[in-house]
């Protein structure tokens, strides 16, 4: 038979296993900078990830719809056998839109996914050079092409009234192609604190949160 000793488990090892998922799992929200970070970079981080904060709850709302639409076909379908024409595509069109305008938010909160089993070995010195590094180099010459890209996509769909050719509905589409370009204008914007943040960590040899 087993003791009391050995049936107890020791959770201690797990603590910070997983940290990563939650939401408070990073960013400056309710959090004090580093007193030894430059003044303008503290105002601009506290800035940005407030309002990626705040943009981010604001964006999840759109969930809300997705599940009325989809809870009423389902009724619709199956107990009065009336399938609509229009719920399939408002569900598609609200989630990609508050895929991407929770972009931001996610980065913000250290949520996106990223292959780190070799990343989490370095120092936290190389982490910052290695973050920012990829965030100059790739992340935000990629973003800022995205969003002219999207600017001439949205403005063009906007100026022809565009309406969507694989659905029966046909509903209008430059709505959710002009918040696909906000989402990735958000991403600029968070971007923007996460270059300071690994700057701070490359020259001070820790994060600043």
């Amino acid at each position: 038979m087993m003791n009391e000793d050995q049936d107890k488990i020791d959770f201690s090892e797990y603590e910070n296993v997983g940290d990563e998922l939650l939401a408070d799992a990073g960013g400056a929200v309710g959090k004090k900078l580093p007193d030894d970070m430059h003044p303008l970079a503290r105002k601009a981080i506290y800035a940005i990830d407030h309002f990626s904060n705040w943009q981010g709850r604001i964006a999840c709302l759109l969930v809300v719809p997705i599940i009325l639409a989809m809870v009423y076909e389902v009724i619709a379908r199956k107990f009065f056998i009336a399938p609509t024409l229009w719920s399939y595509d408002l569900s598609r069109m609200l989630y990609g839109m508050s895929f991407m305008l929770g972009a931001a938010y996610a980065l913000m909160r250290g949520l996106h996914i990223r292959a780190d089993f070799i990343y989490r070995g370095f120092s936290d010195r190389t982490q910052g050079r290695v973050d920012l590094i990829l965030y100059v180099v790739l992340f935000m010459p990629a973003m800022l092409f995205f969003l002219k890209a999207g600017y001439d996509f949205s403005a063009k769909s906007f100026l022809q009234g565009e309406r969507a050719g694989d659905s029966t509905w046909a509903p209008i589409v430059w709505p959710v192609k002009m918040a696909l370009t906000a989402g990735v204008f958000f991403l600029c914007i968070q971007g923007i604190s996460e270059i300071l943040k690994s700057w701070y960590a490359a020259t001070r040899g820790k994060w600043p949160v």
